[in-house]
């Protein structure tokens, strides 16, 4: 049994210092974007008054890019699949999100709701099967996306004007789920050293 639990840790032992710089950036970019939204909420990009929502798609779409990556480098099927899965999710949504700023923005509306509630569900999920150090910062991230999903449903409307609060929580989205890669590397680190 103990060599089981072993192998699950494995897929996320390997690269503590990558997990770590890579929280680092999210949280840098996620807070940037987070702030701008709050601050300047009715930026032109794109000849559309969509606030900050193209530059949090691309950030998106580089995270989900990453995770990509990390898939490839991992060592088992189930650090593959956990990371392939939620990359592809994340570059999808980027995709569409960059994408569909010139449609109807009801669309965009329910795209979030679905990714931040699916994202949110899918982190809770995964804790209940994989053996991962410091859950906490994971539940306490994807609960976070639940909250995000279930405000962006109720409070924003079909009009541009709720745009910056779409940006926003994807930049807050973003910031947790660098907390928690720091989190999870900080964890790694020590273990290692006790190791």
């Amino acid at each position: 049994m103990q060599s089981i639990k072993l192998s699950e840790l494995k897929q996320f032992t390997s690269k503590p210092k990558w997990y770590a710089a890579q929280g680092m950036a999210m949280i840098i970019f996620g807070g940037i974007i987070a702030s701008l939204s709050i601050l300047a909420p009715n930026v032109t990009m794109l000849g559309k008054n969509f606030s900050w929502l193209p530059i949090i798609g691309i950030i998106v779409l580089l995270v989900g890019c990453s995770r990509c990556i990390d898939a490839y480098a991992s060592d088992s099927a189930q650090g593959f699949l956990y990371n392939m899965q939620g990359g592809i999710l994340d570059v999808v949504v980027g995709f569409l999100v960059i994408f569909s700023l010139d449609k109807e923005p009801d669309n965009l509306i329910l795209l979030l709701v679905g990714y931040l509630v699916s994202q949110g569900i899918y982190r809770n999920v995964l804790l209940s099967v994989a053996q991962i150090r410091n859950p906490m910062s994971n539940r306490i991230t994807g609960l976070i996306s639940i909250i995000l999903g279930m405000f962006i449903w109720i409070w924003v409307d079909g009009s541009t004007s709720g745009a910056w609060f779409l940006s926003l929580s994807l930049s807050v989205d973003i910031c947790f789920r660098g907390w928690a890669l720091i989190v999870l590397a900080s964890s790694l680190k020590t273990t290692a050293v006790k190791d």
